[in-house]
């Protein structure tokens, strides 16, 4: 194989190394800003990767306040108007000024495609900035052209100054744990008492949707934290706490026939905790007709 070939192998393997990460990532970050926001459900919409067009331009998630008067409870929505547009980027995702104005330029695009003129006023758009940490080049940059930063809760900047469009960044390390535990859990530096909040938390889920969710951000946040969640399935608390998770999204997938998805909570179960499958399967309670097709 010559040089060029290399390279090209390289870039296509590292092609479809991001390509799987964002794949694992943003499922994860939808589930857990949906679960943030769990107290203000009945007066909000989501819509995860909303296209802009038949092209690929999305939005990572859409939020449509149902009510545009309604104060929202949750600090992340204290800035929202009627329609929020969330950019997320990974922990391995940077966010230049690049990044920045391509953001504000969906929210443009996407105030241009209603279906009538003026039909999402400008007034009526805001936009909001997630990353783990906090983006020092970014807000440099920034500066440049007028942006002033305010923290105004523990992690959830406002900048103005620069576009006459609402805009927060919101800097998940620094969110306040009693707040917003799904979304410190997607983290590559998870404490154990992140781990121990979030569970305190799902104590209070009461929804498929909610463990739905709260599996997604389980699933990303054990696989890059993995030394901190082989201590916490030793813990037995914690550990009957994400067995209850684990569960009952396994029982909601057993009732649609996700065979694929119940072998992969198997399997983490028989890595995670060291059982056999038959032991992984007693954990679950997945009954014995059921056991033999889940073998295979």
């Amino acid at each position: 194989m010559n040089e060029k070939d290399s390279l090209i192998n390289l870039s296509e393997k590292k092609k479809e190394y991001n390509d799987s990460e964002r794949n694992a990532w943003h499922p994860a970050f939808y589930g857990g800003i949906e679960l943030d926001f769990r107290e203000d459900r009945e007066d909000i919409t989501f819509e995860n990767e909303h296209h802009l067009s038949k092209e690929p331009l999305r939005i990572d998630v859409l939020i449509i306040k149902k009510n545009k008067e309604t104060v929202l409870k949750n600090q992340i929505g204290k800035i929202f108007r009627k329609y929020n547009i969330i950019e997320f980027k990974s922990p391995r995702d940077q966010l230049s000024i690049d990044d920045f104005f391509k953001a504000i330029g969906y929210a443009y695009i996407y105030k241009a495609l209603g279906e009538t003129v003026n039909a999402i006023p400008l007034e009526e758009l805001t936009v909001s900035f997630v990353r783990y940490s906090y983006p020092r080049g970014l807000i440099k940059a920034l500066s440049k052209y007028g942006g002033i930063v305010e923290e105004v809760y523990p992690g959830v900047f406002y900048i103005s100054g620069v576009v006459p469009i609402p805009i927060q960044m919101i800097v998940t390390k620094w969110l306040s744990e009693y707040e917003h535990a799904e979304l410190r859990l997607l983290s590559p530096r998870v404490t154990e008492e992140d781990v121990r909040r979030f569970l305190d938390v799902a104590k209070e889920y009461s929804t498929q949707g909610d463990y739905y969710n709260a599996n997604a951000v389980l699933q990303v946040s054990s696989n890059v934290n993995a030394e901190l969640f082989e201590e916490v399935w030793r813990d037995k608390t914690m550990c009957e706490s994400l067995m209850k998770i684990m569960k009952e999204e396994v029982d909601r997938r057993c009732d649609a026939a996700a065979d694929r998805e119940i072998k992969s909570c198997i399997a983490n179960l028989m890595k995670n905790m060291h059982l056999s499958a038959e032991e992984a399967m007693d954990v679950l309670e997945i009954p014995e007709e059921k056991r033999e097709s889940l073998l295979v």
